[in-house]
């Protein structure tokens, strides 16, 4: 496993909000749901494992695939929820690849925060996460099985460390056998996401997303 390294951002809060108008935001409701560790924590000796990679931009620090949920938020116009759990990871780099190791191997789902109780509001919804030994984290299975996504358009992006998807695709649609899971997500290397021209991407990807469904 690579150690992941501090992403500086090129990208200013001004870029961000220069982003087109959201895409078709008004013909479907949307929902951005994400994973991203670890967020909110000092720069430090803080690493993470497999794409869960810092970002720091005009002082802040959040998570690379938080980074994307937001860029797909300004885009869309759809509503943030984070995923979080109960316990908190760890936070530094050793600890955390032993420990994402150990719950896999257990096969542990943790308990999370906060459930969704008006996903009735939303038709498609995003779920985002980086790839965590070759798969999708814990809390992801979590979040999947305590929640009826069935009828709803499940649309992936990740932040990966070179598996891209991996084995993800296949799981959400084992979890969700009712939804209608696009296929073309859109999964950027941890190593890319502080590009110039990720913002774009993005927006190219989503703009791809809509013609396709219309």
């Amino acid at each position: 496993m690579k150690k992941i390294f501090i992403l500086l951002l090129a990208v200013t809060f001004s870029s961000l909000n220069a982003i087109a108008e959201p895409v078709n935001s008004h013909a479907q409701r949307t929902l951005i749901v994400y994973f991203s560790q670890p967020e909110n924590v000092k720069l430090d000796g803080v690493d993470g494992i497999s794409g869960a990679s810092i970002l720091q931009k005009n002082g802040q620090i959040s998570g690379s695939t938080q980074y994307l949920a937001q860029i797909i938020q300004r885009h869309t116009g759809g509503e943030l929820f984070r995923i979080e759990t109960v316990t908190p990871y760890p936070t530094q780099h050793e600890p955390l690849l032993r420990y994402a190791e150990q719950e896999q191997r257990d096969n542990r789902y943790p308990e999370l925060k906060t459930k969704i109780d008006n996903l009735a509001d939303y038709d498609r919804v995003f779920i985002g996460y980086p790839i965590w030994w070759y798969k999708m984290p814990m809390p992801l299975y979590s979040f999947l099985q305590q929640h009826d996504l069935s009828g709803k358009t499940l649309i992936p992006f990740t932040s990966h460390g070179g598996s891209r998807f991996s084995d993800s695709l296949r799981e959400i649609k084992r979890l969700q056998p009712d939804a209608r899971l696009v296929t073309q997500g859109l999964a950027i290397s941890r190593d890319d996401v502080a590009d110039d021209g990720t913002v774009t991407r993005v927006g190219d990807w989503l703009n791809k997303l809509t013609s396709v469904q219309q």
